[in-house]
Formats: C-alpha cells, structure tokens, sequence
C-alpha cells in the first residue's frame, strides 16, 4: 500500500503494467473531464494550477492591503518597496514577482481604492435627484472616507503621479468611470428644470470633481486640515433648499438614513 501525498489516504500499489500509467491500453471509451483534470492518485495538473492561481490572488491582495497601509501612515515619498514589505511581513522580492514596480502596484492600490468609493457613491446616490439630498449624503460619504483613510491614499497617489508623462495617462483612464458618474448625478439634478438643457452635465461633472479634488490636494498641503471640504458640503446643505425651488426641485421631506461603515 501506498499514501497519497494530496489526499492522506492508503491506495493500492501499483503492479505490473500498472506500475507505468503513461503506458495504457487504448480503448474507445470517451475521454472525461476527470481524465484530463485529475489522475487517480490525487489532484491533477488541472486543480494545481486553480490553488497556484488562488494562492497568487491572495499574496497580491496581501500585497495591496500592505501598500495601502504604508500609504495612508507614511505618503507616497516614503512607501518603498521594503517598507511595504516589512509592513505586509512578506519579502520584498514578491512586490516585484506580482506587480514589477511600486507605481504599479499604487496603480492597484488606486483600482481598489477607488472602486470601493465609487461603488458606495453609486449606492448612496442612486435615488438622488435634488441638490438638498445630495448635500446631505456628501456629508455622509466625505465623513465615511475621512475614517476609512481612502482620501489620504487617492491624494497621494494622484498627486504624485499626475504630472508624469506616462503615469498621468493611467490616472486619467482610471478617472474616467467618475466623469462618467458625476455626469450621470448631474443630469438628474438637472432633468426638469429651466437649465435642462442649456448646459452640459459633463461640464458640471468635470467641474465638480476637480473642485473636489482641489480642495483636498489644499487639504493635504495644510497638514490634513479637511476643515475646506467640510465647510464646502455644510454651504451646500445649507444653500440647496433654495437652489432647488430656484430648479423647481421638490426637497425631501425627511434626512436618509445614515449608513454605517465598518472600520477595519
């Protein structure tokens, strides 16, 4: 008898012919999927290639969490690669095995970073059609991205890749999906009212997220002072009861409910 290394348990030993299984009879009976993928004493080439795969998803996404972290407490100047890897308690090498470089690994950084946001954003803002709504799940959301530390790294990272030539193009394809979000939420506030129409909600899109991102770059020149942003979403909470009769918008009766997010 002999033990599987993969499964732990006893099989037969092999005999005769059967001590060479690349040596078969050939028969006509159709080849399976348990033919190809797995042999009879254990998991197949297949299977081995599916948990190299999962293994490598989990180092990189171990990777990500370790650059992030590093990120958010050090900024963009001090996250090299053995800081990252002395973070993630994993060896440097590996950045370079997954990723190839620091920017391309903060470029995945920014991919999670920023569709996380976006996914929430879209949530929130899904039923919103006023300026009073949204002013009041602004708030919600730019308090919710100040704990989660998602700012801090989308800041540092735009801010220091921006001008470059190459890595610039990069930020702009991953801005994209917000141009295309912030038009999308401009058009309904817009819908319905005398200014449907007459301007363009890419424009006020565009606007609004590079008054946004601004306020936070100026933000993070002031040590962190967020007190800019904050007065901004208080002046438009403030500001779009009025605004919205202006649009012929109806305000809402009653504040959403604040959706709470879980901090790890």
């Amino acid at each position: 008898m002999v033990q599987s290394s993969d499964q732990g348990i006893l099989v037969p030993k092999p005999v005769g012919e059967n001590r060479r299984p690349g040596r078969t009879t050939v028969t006509n009976s159709p080849i399976t999927s348990r033919d190809l993928g797995q042999s009879e004493f254990g998991v197949g080439p297949n299977r081995r290639r599916q948990r190299r795969n999962e293994a490598g998803d989990l180092m990189r996404g171990r990777i990500v969490d370790a650059a992030l972290s590093t990120l958010t407490s050090t900024g963009y100047a001090n996250t090299s690669v053995r800081a990252i890897a002395t973070t993630g308690g994993f060896s440097p090498a590996l950045v370079f095995y997954h990723f190839g470089s620091v920017d391309a690994l903060l470029l995945a950084v920014l991919d999670r970073v920023s569709g996380d946001r976006l996914a929430r954003y879209k949530a929130r803002l899904a039923d919103v059609f006023n300026l009073q709504a949204l002013g009041i799940a602004m708030q919600e959301l730019y308090a919710e991205d100040l704990q989660l530390g998602q700012l801090t790294a989308v800041q540092e990272i735009v801010g220091a890749m921006a001008f470059d030539p190459e890595l610039s193009v990069e930020i702009l394809d991953r801005m994209q999906a917000w141009m295309v979000f912030a038009e999308e939420l401009a058009s309904r506030i817009l819908a319905g009212s005398p200014l449907a129409g007459l301007i363009d909600p890419s424009v006020i899109g565009s606007a609004v997220i590079a008054l946004y991102m601004g306020l936070e770059i100026v933000a993070r020149m002031r040590g962190g002072d967020s007190t800019g942003s904050s007065a901004l979403m208080t002046t438009l909470v403030q500001a779009a009861p009025w605004i919205d009769q202006l649009l012929g918008k109806a305000s809402p009766t009653r504040r959403r409910t604040t959706t709470n997010v879980a901090i790890e």
